[in-house]
């Protein structure tokens, strides 16, 4: 699997990878334009790229543009020491938009960020955001929500993308039980329901908040979604059936799906043997 640019998502090349100054804090890596890219705008990221996160880099890139746009006062760019920027792609306004929402995203989740330029229509802004696992199909992805959707995927190590969407008009309620170390959010659809678990327990707040502003519910339907969250049996057609409440199995699957994609990563040469084993033994610690 080809390892992508944090910036831009294209693939990098062998040269990209030998320049051996172009990976970030947080494992994910910048391709030789997008290197320079950052380095024209602070010269200190040609040695110490290595401490910074994706976040703060497209801050820098962000600020540079701003300033520009700023100081050009809307006249023709000029061409003695400035540098010409390229119009931001859909995958720069995706990133800046998770950027702005504060989301706690780890570099295990780039690939289905880069996902988002071709699954978001270009009208559709980014409400709410996470990581999580799709308690039916046990897939591990992002979650997120727009002023349409929200929508679940993970983008297959084989190739492909795996999708499970709800539209706004569908949804009756949205619920979301806090646990010590993560959440359970629930979306009650009129033809069934889904549930996922998010790796950061407050995440489910957001996209509570979100549905609550939008839909009011009739008395019956006020009774029948609050009811005490039971073991959750999957009504949508085509789906497995399977208790959420498993906690100590649901535990296991989501440290072994870690662990799986840590691997790949380490292949990818995404993170070094000595990161990768770090991060191993965190989560065999919590088995």
């Amino acid at each position: 699997m080809n390892i992508i640019c944090a910036l831009c998502g294209t693939p990098l090349t062998a040269t990209d990878m030998s320049v051996g100054k172009n990976k970030l804090a947080d494992g994910g890596y910048l391709c030789a334009a997008c290197f320079t890219k950052a380095i024209t705008i602070n010269r200190d990221l040609i040695n110490n790229l290595d401490q910074f996160y994706f976040a703060e880099i497209t801050g820098m890139i962000l600020k540079s543009k701003i300033d520009a746009s700023q100081n050009s006062g809307g006249s023709q760019p000029e061409t003695n020491n400035h540098y010409q920027y390229d119009a931001p792609t859909r995958l720069d306004e995706i990133k800046d938009q998770i950027v702005a929402l504060n989301a706690r995203l780890s570099v295990l989740a780039n690939e289905e960020v880069n996902e988002l330029a071709n699954v978001l229509d270009r009208d559709e802004r980014l409400l709410a955001i996470a990581e999580g696992i799709d308690l039916q199909s046990n897939r591990e992805g992002i979650i997120f929500s727009t002023q349409k959707r929200i929508a679940f995927i993970d983008k297959k190590f084989l190739g492909g993308v795996a999708k499970n969407e709800f539209f706004i008009q569908d949804i009756s309620s949205i619920d979301h039980i806090e646990n010590l170390l993560y959440s359970v959010l629930k979306i009650n659809t009129y033809r069934g329901s889904a549930q996922f678990k998010l790796h950061n327990k407050n995440d489910g707040r957001a996209f509570s908040n979100i549905q609550n502003k939008k839909m009011t519910y009739t008395e019956n339907e006020f009774r029948q979604d609050s009811s005490p969250l039971q073991a959750f049996t999957q009504t949508i057609p085509d789906l497995v059936q399977e208790d959420v409440y498993s906690a100590a199995q649901e535990d296991s699957n989501t440290i072994f799906e870690q662990l799986e994609k840590l691997g790949r990563l380490k292949e990818n040469g995404i993170l070094t043997e000595e990161e990768f084993a770090e991060q191993k033994k965190k989560l065999l610690d919590k088995l």
